[in-house]
């Protein structure tokens, strides 16, 4: 699927070194004239050098200026280019809806890109053979673990979760089941979900972390790690939004992973855990 360069490029804006984002800053105002530019002159008008626009299209995981100037002509015949920019003051509705809904589209494609299917099925090995599984996240990302909580609790799984983390570190120092933990932290760098990493890992406990970050602490301390896509802080915190959209997909494809290789036990647990709520509402 052709990926939407304008809204990569944003992604990776604020991770770009100077030389570098002065060139990505220049693309995003003059798209339409990028295209017809070589790389000595889109050198020139963005006050770099044509070794950074090499190191550039590097940065933004594409292969050489040839093929961005490609993706930036297909993605110009998709839409407004107003519509890539963040919710501005005033923004009707039906523009909200709009730039959402290719900033949506934009983070699944790309997580389908940065998530590797060999990290997923580690994963649900690791589920498979877990007694208990430890699910923490802090935030947004506390919303994540909770996800995870609900949707492996109804199959039967023995899940814990705790927004505390004092409680969650003395649910782990007196466990005696075999157990895993997973960390959920978009920059792999909150202290409280690093540390409860490191004194799973202590514990003897397999690390799976869900991040965006390979080099951040989280990322570094785990045995498996699912990859998200980066994405660029905004003042509406639209792209906290989309990466919230990113890790939610990631759990999806882990449950369904799990549920595909335990097909007809996940059933049982389904209509099992439907009955018992059947059975509640009904009183």
């Amino acid at each position: 699927m052709q990926q939407n360069i304008i809204l990569t490029i944003q992604d990776h804006l604020g991770n770009l070194p100077g030389s570098e984002q002065k060139i990505a800053e220049y693309i995003l105002k003059n798209t339409n004239e990028v295209i017809n530019l070589s790389t000595q002159e889109l050198a020139k008008k963005a006050g770099s050098s044509p070794a950074a626009i090499i190191r550039f299209c590097r940065s933004i995981e594409v292969s050489g200026f040839t093929d961005l100037k490609i993706l930036l002509s297909a993605n110009l015949g998709m839409i407004d280019t107003e519509m890539y920019t963040e919710v501005e003051n005033g923004e009707t509705t039906a523009a909200i809806k709009q730039k959402l809904q290719h900033r949506v589209i934009h983070v699944i494609e790309r997580t389908n890109e940065h998530l590797e299917d060999k990290a997923i099925d580690l994963a649900v090995n690791e589920i498979e053979a877990a007694e208990i599984i430890y699910v923490y996240g802090v935030g947004a990302s506390s919303l994540v673990a909770q996800d995870i909580y609900q949707k492996f609790t109804r199959l039967g799984r023995n899940v814990f979760f705790s927004m505390d983390h004092h409680l969650f570190a003395s649910a782990i120092g007196t466990n005696h089941l075999k157990g895993i933990f997973i960390g959920i932290s978009s920059s792999g760098m909150n202290q409280e979900t690093v540390a409860l990493a490191d004194l799973s890992a202590s514990k003897g406990m397999t690390v799976i972390s869900l991040t965006a970050d390979t080099g951040s602490l989280l990322a570094s301390n785990s045995d498996v790690v699912l990859l998200t896509p980066e994405g660029e802080e905004a003042p509406l915190r639209s792209a906290a939004t989309v990466s919230l959209t990113a890790q939610l997909f990631v759990v999806d494809v882990l449950f369904f992973a799990y549920a595909a290789k335990n097909y007809d036990e996940t059933l049982k647990e389904i209509r099992h855990s439907k009955k018992a709520v059947e059975t509640v509402k009904k009183r």
